[in-house]
């Protein structure tokens, strides 16, 4: 990676970068023999959507046992008030 001025303000910007990032002018193209860039396939988004559906899958399970639990705590309070 390289740094070259930009033809509009003159800042020094990177040869991988598409636009300066001070006025925003477009910068020259990679050269023709650099390998095109590859998408990872794994990205940030759709780890944290994968991580985000496991937890539910497991968390979810212990939640409707603790609600069912205390619900069933209350109904036996309410039944022994009740009685006397």
């Amino acid at each position: 990676m390289a740094l070259i001025a930009c033809p509009e303000c003159g800042h020094q910007v990177s040869t991988l970068a598409r636009s300066c990032p001070s006025c925003g002018a477009p910068v020259a193209a990679a050269p023709a023999d650099a390998p095109p860039r590859r998408e990872p396939v794994v990205t940030a988004g759709l780890l944290g959507k994968v991580v985000a559906a496991i937890a539910a899958w497991l968390v979810v399970p212990w939640v409707v046992r603790m609600v069912a639990f205390v619900a069933g705590i209350v109904m036996l309070i309410v039944m022994f008030a009740s009685a006397r």
